[in-house]
């Protein structure tokens, strides 16, 4: 169905380059050569250079559940880093209702950086106030001071959004910011502050896990699906627009990228490797109500004052009381008590069987107890949710 071997770019000279590698014999194989292909990292990378990398680790759950950066990628990109004599440095927060520490333990992340010699960024960093140019929202932003005109190899995973139609390369540099700052960008306009923060970063290098991808109600709690590609590119706005081509949409459904774009219009891009058209898998793209749209607004507003007063974010409060969110419940009806979601949930003493209830101060949403369930007995309520087995 789909070409076996990739070809040589061509087209004009100076257009963005951005690859796209079919992962047919492992993962691998196709970043490197999915990066060798977009210019290789050493154009990119000196010896002694610290560089930075962004994942996607939005929540704890997994890569093969379509939700977080599959742990190979990073791995071959920081070899391809270490290769070049530079250190490689891992940089990502989860969403503000998501403890990190929880993220973190549930995705082994602290092994894995460990056994690949990759340094880990974590406890409370220095912060800094930079100019947005050209902002159309946020004309300053608050900034890791070690993050400001830092090489940043950004890692994100290809899935749809909620709020944002789709995620890929711009939308995962929200993650770089502290949490009051992603709170401002939903307050503001999660569109037109995407666009903003692509004037503040701008990545060396984007290499997308574009191999199980989600659709749907996207980017944490939608449907895995199988795309089986990797796509590299330096630039960012290019490999997002190539990104919705795959997803079989035009990069202008998108608004960030098109309020990012301004009037340029469409700036020719050349393909090395599989062609779009070729590698297409049309995703289910989701649509929200305004309604939607106004309470996640709403709740960001409110967090202004909430975390002022409390040692929380009302999102992760609300979460952990099971009102707001999306939610695991034990259904009696079907429930035989086998036990196999005690022996999933990596959190002690999250459910309890004998009720039949689920404790959501504890529960981390990892959504294991139903994606094991044999008998389907835990379902998912709230307003983003998997399709039902």
């Amino acid at each position: 169905m789909f070409p076996a071997k990739t070809k040589a770019p061509v087209s004009i000279e100076m257009s963005p380059v951005v690859s796209i590698v079919r992962v047919e014999q492992g993962i691998e194989q196709a970043v490197r050569e999915a990066v060798s292909l977009a210019g290789g990292m050493e154009s990119l990378v000196s010896k002694g250079d610290k560089v930075y990398l962004k994942p996607n680790f939005v929540a704890p759950r997994e890569s093969r559940q379509g939700v977080t950066t599959d742990f190979e990628i990073i791995r071959v990109v920081a070899e391809e880093v270490h290769r070049c004599g530079a250190i490689p440095i891992l940089y990502e927060t989860p969403a503000t209702e998501f403890d990190k520490e929880s993220v973190y333990d549930v995705l082994g992340v602290r092994d894995f950086v460990r056994e690949n010699e990759i340094h880990l960024i974590e406890g409370p960093l220095e912060m800094i106030k930079i100019p947005v140019p050209g902002a159309r929202v946020l004309k300053s932003i608050r900034i890791p001071r070690i993050l400001h005109q830092a090489k940043i190899i950004n890692l994100p995973k290809l899935k749809t959004h909620v709020s944002a139609g789709m995620t890929c390369g711009m939308k995962n540099l929200i993650g770089l910011l502290p949490d009051p700052e992603k709170r401002r960008v939903h307050i503001r306009g999660i569109h037109a502050c995407i666009a903003d923060i692509g004037r503040v970063f701008q990545p060396i290098l984007t290499v997308v896990d574009a191999v199980t991808c989600m659709q749907g109600d996207g980017p944490t709690y939608g449907d895995p699906i199988d795309v089986g590609l990797i796509i590299a590119g330096k630039d960012m706005v290019s490999v997002d627009k190539i990104a919705c081509r795959i997803m079989g949409l035009s990069w202008k459904e998108i608004e960030y990228i098109r309020l990012f774009n301004g009037n340029a219009g469409g700036q020719e891009i050349t393909i090395a490797g599989v062609q779009p058209a070729d590698a297409m898998v049309p995703f289910n793209i989701p649509h929200k109500s305004a309604f939607y749209h106004l309470s996640t607004r709403m709740i960001h507003i409110l967090d202004m004052v909430f975390s002022r007063i409390f040692p929380m974010h009302l999102n992760e409060f609300l979460f952990h009381t099971g009102y707001l969110g999306t939610n695991p419940e034990i259904l009696k009806e079907k429930c035989d008590q086998c036990g196999d979601c005690l022996r999933i949930c990596p959190v002690k003493d999250a459910m309890r069987i004998d009720v039949y209830k689920v404790n959501y101060k504890k529960c981390i949403r990892c959504l294991r107890c139903y994606e094991g369930c044999r008998q389907h007995a835990i379902a998912v309520k709230g307003f983003s949710r998997p399709e039902e087995p």
